[in-house]
């Protein structure tokens, strides 16, 4: 029998595990690597997009403030001369406020006033189209007014609360009443006299 010696030292297998481990590693360093260039770039844009904005922003600013400064710096006159052209202008509204309301046909409702220096802008909602019309010839026949003009006129259906949208039927029935804005240029001769 022939011994088997074997001079040679025993080979044994190592494990894998750690190239594994070292490859997932080095994998997962690269991902976090390429991912932080990434937002390194995005960042970058958007940073650069951000200071154009800023910069149009800052100029928008700039401009609006000169336009406030000119205008706050328009000559607004001295309270003497403020109070001058008051005076000069200066007439009883009580009168016509009572006339243009006594004047209203029925179911008319006044919405406002706005006075002018010879005229008088009245809002007025109305029910029918022939109201406006009686209103406006009333206007015109009063002693304080000379004349008298529709500037717009508008239609608009009363909602009562909640209510939901009308269908087509139901506007069709529904008569629309109109809000009208009329002019009324102001006899001051008349108007003085009382």
């Amino acid at each position: 029998m022939v011994p088997d010696i074997n001079l040679l030292p025993q080979l044994e297998k190592r494990a894998d595990a750690p190239k594994l481990f070292y490859s997932l590693l080095i994998l997962v360093v690269g991902i976090v690597v390429t991912y932080l260039i990434f937002l390194y770039f995005t960042a970058k844009s958007d940073l650069s997009m951000l200071l154009a904005e800023e910069q149009s922003l800052t100029t928008q600013v700039e401009q609006l403030q000169q336009e406030l400064d000119t205008k706050q710096n328009v000559n607004q006159g001295s309270l003497e001369e403020s109070m001058q052209f008051v005076q000069s202008v200066s007439y009883p509204v009580t009168p016509l406020m009572e006339e243009t309301q006594k004047l209203l046909p029925a179911y008319s409702k006044l919405r406002g006033y706005e006075f002018g220096q010879d005229l008088i802008n009245i809002t007025v909602d109305f029910e029918s189209m022939p109201d406006i019309s009686k209103y406006v010839e009333r206007l015109l026949a009063s002693l304080y007014f000379t004349d008298a003009q529709i500037n717009s006129i508008s239609n608009f259906y009363v909602q009562v609360g909640g209510q939901k949208e009308l269908t087509p039927e139901q506007k069709f029935k529904e008569v629309p009443r109109y809000s009208v804005l009329i002019t009324a240029t102001i006899d001051q001769m008349f108007l003085a006299g009382g």
